[in-house]
């Protein structure tokens, strides 16, 4: 347990960069697959860096570690009664995903790696922001195979 902390740190401080701190940081939960912690960094206005630590509950439990960098599309929607919103990003997103994923009818765990690329949109409140998103993967270790990952979050920005 305590190597798969250590991990999770070091994966956690390689996505972030040092200048995050006090910076347009963002911290909460992701529901979906993985559930667990969701940490996004918006380096610009056209930027950001997201990471997720978490469980998978569907199809052989196994703990999820994702880094993604994600192109920002901010909008602005202006509704019928002339009222402007501009707090909705939609985002296209590329990373990867490591995952420990427990064998079938063993005690073994293998090690999974894959490729990130998918898309999602928040929607920011002031200092709240709710997100959906939806990422296929394709594991390249150990061996092909593709997964659908995706979830509903919260963040709470700094």
């Amino acid at each position: 347990m305590m190597r798969r902390v250590i991990l999770t740190g070091v994966f956690m401080a390689l996505v972030m960069p040092g200048s995050a701190r006090g910076a347009d940081l963002g911290f909460g939960v992701i529901l979906g697959s993985p559930t667990g912690l969701a940490f996004k960094y918006r380096a610009t206005k056209r930027s950001a860096f997201a990471a997720h630590a978490g469980w998978s509950f569907i199809d052989n439990p196994g703990i999820h570690l994702t880094g993604d960098y994600q192109h920002l599309f901010p909008m602005t929607i202006e509704t019928e009664e002339g009222t402007t919103i501009n707090d909705l990003t939609l985002y296209i997103a590329a990373g990867g995903r490591f995952r420990f994923k427990k064998v079938d009818a063993t005690d073994e765990t293998n090690f999974h790696l894959g490729l990130r690329i998918g898309g999602g949109a928040e929607y920011r409140i002031d200092r709240f922001g709710i997100f959906l998103e939806i990422v296929p993967v394709v594991d390249l270790i150990p061996e092909t195979d593709v997964d659908l990952e995706g979830g509903l979050g919260f963040l709470f920005y700094f």
